[in-house]
């Protein structure tokens, strides 16, 4: 910029040199001169200037992460440690002393209690295929919907959540009794001849929790299928395929992840449930839970209850493992360009 350009005030003073001493005005002569026009450049910030120290700019998540943490320890690891160590104290009414393993040994040497443990992963895994065979069209219906009461729907879905469990395992037993509405009504219409034993059977705690955990796997199934893109299912119609081989082809498989996930929801919560157990089962179904809060009230055996805990909380941290194994697999698989 020519000086001969440069503002200037009244007493014939330019500006840019009054304002840092002329450095501004030199440095756009230079540049000037050279041919194209450049600002000065402000120096880089350092950490002390910025307010903070570069070597200790690592501890700031954990600072922040700090109150969960601790939260978390105290809540979740501090008790099951304490819970762990119950499980290797011997019985009160043993002569042992010291850590031992007589727990374990009295739970897998001992026919009565590797059924009740049989017993109850086979219950999750009938309410689990239930809520999966029931629940996948459900939430693929109400994820393709398009219409003002969508919104009415999924709260009708998620409403029986906000019902008390107590609540409706006392529904289910009005409903499942001898002379409930499911017996009469089948009565009625000639399908059976006497009332069947629904109450305090294991069929009747499969249909009720089935119902209790249905929403799990709906909203799980509905937020995985609604990010599925929908052209991917307009091609594979367009190509010839019908809506079931769509949905079995393109739909299914794409939505693996939600299976998986809504699958080990639903189990987990199954095996660990108590309330509906005892409910509808009664003492006659024998389940972990049940079992539990048998020899923690009842027998005041602490320590095998916590064996039994231990147990049911490994064989959770088993199926979380797996898991994440079939879904890191099926990453692998997903990013595969078959060429």
């Amino acid at each position: 910029m020519d000086r001969a350009m440069e503002p200037r005030d009244r007493a014939g003073v330019s500006p840019l040199s009054s304002f840092d001493g002329g450095q501004t005005a030199e440095v756009l002569d230079r540049s000037s001169a050279d041919g194209h026009q450049s600002l000065p450049t402000a120096p880089p910030v350092t950490g002390d200037e910025a307010g903070g120290s570069p070597g200790t700019a690592w501890l700031t998540p954990w600072v922040l992460m700090l109150p969960a943490l601790l939260l978390f320890f105290l809540l979740f690891v501090l008790p099951q440690a304490r819970l762990l160590g119950y499980s290797f104290e011997p019985d009160p009414q043993s002569a042992a002393t010291g850590l031992t393993l007589e727990n374990y040994g009295r739970l897998f040497g001992d026919m009565h209690y590797l059924g009740i443990l049989g017993r109850t992963l086979w219950m999750g895994l009938l309410v689990t295929v239930i809520t999966l065979v029931l629940g996948y069209p459900m939430a693929y219906w109400l994820a393709r919907l398009e219409t003002r009461w969508k919104t009415v729907l999924l709260v009708l879905t998620i409403f029986p959540l906000l019902t008390s469990a107590v609540v409706r395992s006392f529904g289910w037993m009005v409903l499942l009794y001898r002379t409930g509405v499911v017996n009469q009504s089948l009565q009625r219409l000639g399908i059976v001849d006497a009332p069947l034993p629904l109450m305090y059977t294991l069929s009747g705690v499969v249909i009720a929790l089935a119902e209790v955990l249905m929403p799990f796997m709906v909203l799980t199934l509905y937020g995985v299928i609604r990010g599925i893109d929908r052209n991917l299912e307009e091609a594979a119609m367009d190509l010839g395929a019908g809506p079931l081989s769509t949905i079995y082809r393109v739909t299914l498989p794409l939505s693996a992840g939600g299976v998986l996930a809504g699958s080990l929801l639903v189990f987990s919560l199954a095996i660990s449930s108590f309330v509906t157990p005892s409910l509808v089962g009664g003492p006659r179904v024998q389940l972990m839970a049940t079992a539990i809060q048998e020899q923690t009230v009842s027998l005041l055996n602490w320590q095998f209850a916590a064996t039994l805990s231990a147990v049911l909380l490994a064989v959770v941290l088993v199926l979380a493992l797996a898991y994440s194994r079939l879904v890191e697999r099926s990453g692998d698989r997903s990013a595969v360009v078959p060429v």
